[in-house]
């Protein structure tokens, strides 16, 4: 009867072992008691924005330390992670700022305003004798669609009183961009950086006739988003994100060389296109960003994004900020930090 017993309470313990077990599986807990959360984030592997933040994560060891189980995916544009997330592959994201009218027009939401980039120019040939925008009139001018060359270019037109009509616009990706301007095939680049840089070692002589900075109106903001679904389904995974990014951001703000040389590493892009990147843009530190979502600057900002992306035809109309920026997930990172 006593070995019955006990037979039956060693099977009881270990049924219970395994039971715990299985629970333990499910909901799993991170050391600050919190249960551990996946999330599929992408970003640009050769940007000093993208890599520079993955690269940062990863050294510090941040995932793990916000409990995120993270699956980290590189893109080569902003654009192609926004068709990820419709298919339902990909929660987070980096966009450079000639992509926001995507979010704008309501297929994602901006979760963090990443930086204010200047590598944005039109580069003139010096065969072309053109020195500012009001000379571009008859010029041939290379340009990506889509993007922040079109962009800059329309800026430049404007400013000069000129149109497109007035220009003999050659539609180009990036790369041809460059190998064009190099073999005198147009006369003016409107490119970004680090391609930019590309075209100014290439041709010395040549001469930057506009440039994000004669634009201060308008600035040319990346960010970080997340997928409508993420934000919907996972609110509290994206502001886990945010937590890892927050820090990141206060790193690199302070430690620019050794998040180029991280990123350099972790991407293989070269170390000296990585810095050119960074010393052409302005990040924002993470006390400014909440100061700026908390007064509405942030939302001004994609405000005057979204007007020049209505004249250049990618939206039909502009919506207020609120509905594509999310700046509540934003304060509730900053606060878990506290």
């Amino acid at each position: 009867m006593q070995r019955n017993l006990i037979t039956s309470l060693t099977v009881l313990t270990a049924g219970a072992a395994v039971l715990l077990a299985g629970c333990s599986a499910e909901t799993e807990s991170n050391e600050d008691g919190r249960e551990r959360v996946s999330l599929n984030v992408g970003y640009i592997d050769t940007s000093i924005n993208g890599v520079g933040v993955i690269a940062v994560a990863n050294e510090l060891d941040l995932w793990d330390e916000a409990g995120i189980d993270v699956n980290l995916i590189p893109f080569t544009n902003g654009p192609t992670q926004i068709q990820a997330m419709a298919n339902g592959s990909l929660d987070i994201g980096y966009i450079g700022g000639g992509a926001t009218w995507m979010p704008a027009s309501g297929q994602a939401v901006i979760i963090a305003p990443n930086e204010s980039t200047y590598g944005d120019s039109l580069i003139a040939s010096p065969s072309s004798g053109a020195t500012s925008p009001s000379d571009l009139k008859g010029l041939r001018v290379g340009v990506p669609d889509g993007g922040s060359g079109e962009m800059i270019l329309s800026l430049a037109l404007d400013a000069a009183g000129l149109t497109e009509d007035d220009i003999e616009r050659v539609p180009l990706d990036p790369p041809s961009v460059v190998s064009a301007f190099v073999a005198g095939q147009i006369d003016v680049a409107a490119i970004f950086s680090p391609l930019s840089d590309q075209i100014m070692q290439s041709v010395p002589d040549a001469v930057v006739i506009a440039n994000n900075r004669d634009f201060p109106e308008t600035e040319f903001v990346g960010a970080w988003i997340a997928s409508n679904a993420a934000v919907a389904d996972k609110p509290d995974a994206v502001a886990r994100f945010l937590e890892v990014w927050i820090q990141v951001n206060d790193y690199r703000t302070e430690n620019v060389a050794e998040t180029v040389r991280l990123a350099s590493a972790e991407s293989g892009t070269p170390e000296d296109q990585l810095q050119g990147q960074a010393d052409n843009l302005k990040w924002y530190t993470s006390e400014e960003i909440l100061a700026d979502n908390e007064s509405g600057l942030t939302a001004q900002r994609f405000e005057a994004l979204e007007d020049l992306f209505v004249k250049l035809g990618r939206l039909e109309s502009k919506v207020a900020a609120t509905e594509f920026v999310n700046t509540e997930l934003y304060a509730k990172a900053m606060e878990a930090l506290r």
